[in-house]
């Protein structure tokens, strides 16, 4: 019987340097599979950044993030890979789709770094919370879409709940709740 190695800890792999080939490769993986805003872009590659440096520590952080934000996004723009305006409008028709209220769709917009003037472009273009309830009501089988009447408050109480989290005021969910 042979003797064990006596170091059995794992290996960590330590991170690549940054060079300006790494970062447009790893921004184009990035961004072939998630679509982005420039600034959450940033925030991403900011992470990647931050990692490389913990393990380079002759690397210099804010000299990467500055060509990031002058030279790497700037190329992304120009290819057609980073355009806020698209994203915006995609994003907040995706999560109107779903049937989310203004609230949370300015949210969900808001944590995914859109520019403050995009949503309020896309939340002014004619949106109404009324009618998103309904259509978020009737993808999740809700009040006067439900296939068998309430039985008891409970029922009620959850669907409220729903309606809740989906960002709706209870005037607007009671409406869809008592079919009116």
């Amino acid at each position: 019987m042979k003797a064990k190695d006596s170091d059995n800890s794992k290996k960590i792999k330590q991170t690549k340097r940054l060079s300006e080939r790494y970062l447009r490769n790893a921004g184009e993986y990035y961004l072939n599979r998630f679509p982005a805003s420039s600034d959450h872009f940033l925030i991403v590659m900011k992470r990647k950044i931050d990692r490389s440096c913990r393990d380079h520590a002759d690397q210099d952080r804010n000299e990467w993030i500055t060509h990031v934000r002058e030279v790497v996004i700037p190329y992304f723009e120009k290819l057609g890979f980073l355009n806020d305006d698209l994203y915006a409008r995609a994003l907040f028709n995706g999560l109107k789709n779903k049937g989310y209220s203004a609230a949370k769709i300015k949210s969900r917009m808001i944590q995914k770094s859109v520019p403050s003037q995009l949503v309020e472009d896309c939340l002014n273009g004619g949106f109404d919370d009324a009618q998103a309830v309904h259509t978020f009501a009737r993808k999740k089988r809700i009040g006067q879409y439900r296939l068998t009447p309430y039985t008891d408050y409970n029922e009620k109480k959850k669907d409220l709940g729903k309606l809740a989290r989906a960002g709706f005021s209870y005037d607007i969910a009671m409406r869809v709740i008592e079919d009116k």
